[in-house]
């Protein structure tokens, strides 16, 4: 299961988690554009509003087993109320929130697979944390003069970002990799 943002690439990985974060910065995005336009301000607040009542329901769901029968409903009625909040918006040619709104029809099925499955993170705010350092790393630097070397970095990048995230030191790490597994 990919959590991801809505960039077409995505498409083809079968199962997807659409990032609730991506989704509610640009609604965010599109109120701060029209500030004078107060429905849109409301229709973003309630794509907000249904994206807390969704993380309650899958908080609320956190004993029941993965995709059982109060979870499939729950996520069918989330479903229902989303595809409200974009059908007086989608054929409008001048509303404002008119993208969105098509964004939100065409990944319905997408947006509240969290709730069916307490494995799967809302957003992908977690993935983009862990390659932050990696592209800083790349900014500062300028890069590599070649695949081979842009292929070791993110093999050593990679290498203490997992060893990061397990708790281990660089020097623990290196040490584990380098040297034999004492024998039972």
């Amino acid at each position: 299961m990919v959590t991801c943002d809505f960039y077409g690439g995505y498409n083809k990985l079968g199962v997807l988690q659409r990032c609730w974060f991506h989704l509610l910065k640009d609604a965010r995005e599109l109120a701060e554009l029209n500030a004078d336009r107060p429905e849109v301000g409301l229709w973003v607040e309630s794509l907000q509003a249904l994206y807390q009542e969704a993380k309650a329901v899958a908080s609320a769901c956190t004993e029941l087993p993965a995709d059982c029968r109060v979870r499939r409903k729950e996520r069918r009625r989330l479903e229902k109320l989303a595809a409200q909040l974009p059908r007086p918006y989608a054929k409008n040619p001048d509303a404002s929130q008119r993208v969105l709104a098509h964004r939100i029809l065409k990944h319905l099925h997408e947006l509240f697979v969290f709730v069916t499955d307490s494995a799967v993170p809302a957003t992908n705010n977690l993935a983009e944390r862990s390659l932050r350092p990696a592209v800083i790393a790349r900014k500062i630097s300028g890069g590599t003069r070649s695949p081979k070397g842009s292929a070791t970095r993110m093999g050593l990048m990679s290498l203490l970002g997992t060893w990061r995230a397990q708790g281990k030191g660089q020097l623990q790490g290196c040490r584990e990799l380098l040297l034999p597994t004492p024998a039972p």
